[in-house]
């Protein structure tokens, strides 16, 4: 990545190559970009739930055929990590640090400081090093639909559109369920849901400002859509920068925007629009089917008519609003080159060509004569003679042969100590980087948001090495015994005997020196022949359970050993068998 100070050039046009720095402290492999559903309304119809007069007032039917195409989640990624919200507070924020920069700037307007005029919201960051903005005109020209409408937002439950609300879509009944509102309010919910607002977990139930929304598509407003998912993406970017949101919404849209600002051209001169680059995805279907699964209706008929899914770019605009400056193509295509070299994003050139699908194998518990079928090369059938024989000569055989470790993985951890001492280390670490940015009045800057980054990515990469090295070792020590370590359940079970038999071997031992105390009339002879037995007691309690202490977690492979020669005395509790101990043995008369 270039220095924020250096300056380069390239062909004719000088700029700055100062790439913008990360707003988000969450990870970007940890983002989770949502693609908007797409809409079949011809299979609706086929299957009794025609929309088309409520979408035909929205204006919105060009928007549902954007949603079929691509999303490209590496760009989409590369832009959420670097966006922030530039409103009327951001701009506010700029004149104080002006005027803290420049005292004598106090009372002057934004053109008298250097600055540039407010106009409207704004996103701004960079895709492969680009600058990029993007304003509620780009948003309403990419989905195809006029920026007017009805817009209500940060609508308090008392607002008088909620009565309205209560008497269109839940028939006048507050108490009626979602569940249970019409077919066709159920399927505009689901539109919300899944092509305009993607939720990101949390409450089934829609806000007040959704609420609002589905009352004026159920009754046939008109609403201002791209206004509308405007101040979703500044919420959802908000809350990502606060580290409360991993969800990346509207990805289908963003890409589309990339699209229509000719990026992907730039990025296409640049052997970095491939579906492999650019980790090309698209959007569920919401269809007929979709009816069938919501219980609207009972069977589901398909139609060779049915809308299929695209990954085709959309036909350019001519028209589409400038999302970056204009700037020496060539000087763009080094710049993008030399961002993709340093991020390590894969060229087309060096990406190996598609792998095919394999369906999806289950781990399942390995059993000797799967072992044995490997071992040959082949799996053949065999008689239940041979089965029982090739058992047989399993459990007689050599040791299994240690694993290997894989290329990059961690050695195991043989030592519990260092271990705790390395978690306890990272604690420490986390505790001071917590409080040090829960100082109030702490405004975080660009260089420390990029620190912290750093040492959070740091933190996350040593725990997935101790997890890697841990579950490492344990598989070794597991397969030294026999034992799957793919069946979680088994492994759940001897967890369970291994605390059981802890509690009875204490108990056992509470219990004996507890008597012993209790008899002090006891000759040294009978004591230390009580001494004895309770050190045998002791020895057998450690002796029926075979520990295998596998770094975190240990396993218990019991094994029955009788805790007295004499039978009689294997059901008797400790207590009396002590007593029994203590007391002179009757003299023959």
């Amino acid at each position: 990545m270039a220095s924020s100070s250096s300056k380069q050039t390239y062909g004719s046009s000088s700029f700055n190559t100062q790439i913008k720095p990360k707003t988000m402290v969450i990870p970007l492999d940890s983002f989770e970009v949502q693609s908007e559903s797409l809409v079949d309304f011809a299979s609706l119809k086929r299957n009794g739930m025609d929309l088309e007069s409520l979408i035909a007032v929205q204006e919105m039917f060009p928007y549902f055929e954007m949603l079929n195409g691509p999303t490209y989640v590496t760009l989409v990624k590369d832009f959420w990590v670097r966006a922030e919200v530039y409103d009327v507070e951001a701009a506010k924020e700029e004149e104080i640090k002006a005027v803290i920069k420049d005292s004598s700037l106090t009372g002057k307007t934004r053109q008298e400081m250097g600055l540039e005029s407010f106009r409207q919201t704004e996103i701004r960051s960079s895709v492969m090093g680009i600058p990029i903005t993007i304003t509620e005109e780009v948003i309403a020209k990419a989905c195809r639909v006029a920026a007017n409408g009805r817009f209500i937002w940060n609508a308090n439950r008392n607002h008088p559109f909620l009565g309205s609300y209560k008497g269109v879509v839940l028939k006048g009944n507050s108490s009626t369920k979602l569940v249970d509102i019409d077919g066709q309010h159920r399927m505009l919910l689901n539109f919300m849901t899944e092509c305009f607002f993607q939720k990101g977990g949390g409450s089934d139930q829609p806000s007040v400002d959704h609420k609002l929304v589905l009352y004026f598509l159920a009754s046939f407003n008109k609403i201002n859509l791209p206004r509308y998912i405007m101040h979703h993406l500044c919420w959802a970017i908000n809350e990502g920068i606060r580290g409360k949101r991993k969800q990346i919404p509207c990805g289908r849209l963003l890409s589309e925007i990339f699209i229509q600002g000719k990026l992907l051209e730039i990025f296409r001169r640049n052997n970095l629009a491939s579906d492999q680059a650019l980790r090309t995805k698209t959007g569920k279907m919401i269809n007929g089917k979709t009816l069938q699964n919501m219980k609207i209706i009972k069977k589901f008929s398909p139609n060779e008519k049915d809308l299929k899914k695209s990954t085709a770019p959309t036909k350019l605009m001519t028209d589409f609003p400038p999302i970056y400056q204009e700037r020496n193509s060539e000087a763009l295509a080094k710049l993008v080159a030399d961002y993709a070299k340093e991020s390590c994003i894969r060229m087309d050139t060096e990406a190996p060509a598609a792998a095919a699908e394999v369906p999806l194998q289950v781990r399942r518990k390995r059993t000797a004569s799967d072992a044995g079928s490997e071992a040959s090369g082949a799996q053949t059938k065999k008689s239940r003679k041979d089965k029982s024989e090739a058992s047989a000569t399993d459990n007689t055989s050599a040791p299994i042969p240690k694993r290997k470790r894989g290329k990059g993985e961690a050695p195991p951890v043989n030592s519990l100590e260092k271990l705790a001492e390395a978690r306890e280390k990272r604690a420490k670490r986390m505790k001071a980087f917590k409080e040090k940015y829960k100082t109030p009045g702490f405004v975080m800057t660009p260089e420390e948001a990029k620190e912290a980054q750093k040492q959070i990515e740091e933190m996350l990469a040593e725990r997935r090495k101790e997890k890697v090295a841990i579950k490492a070792a344990r598989d070794e020590k597991l397969q030294s015994i026999r034992i799957d370590a793919s069946d979680e359940y088994f492994l759940e079970k001897l967890a369970e005997v291994k605390q059981i038999a802890d509690s009875v071997e204490q108990f056992a031992l509470k219990e004996a020196a507890e008597m012993l105390e209790k008899i002090p009339e006891a000759s040294e002879a009978d004591g230390s022949v009580a001494a004895s037995e309770s050190a045998s007691i002791a020895e057998v309690s450690k002796a029926s359970a075979k520990v295998i202490q596998t770094s975190s977690l240990p396993f218990i492979v019991s094994t029955h050993v009788s805790s007295s020669n004499d039978s009689d005395l294997d059901d008797v509790p400790i207590g009396q068998r002590i007593r029994k101990l203590s007391k002179p043995s009757p003299q023959p008369q």
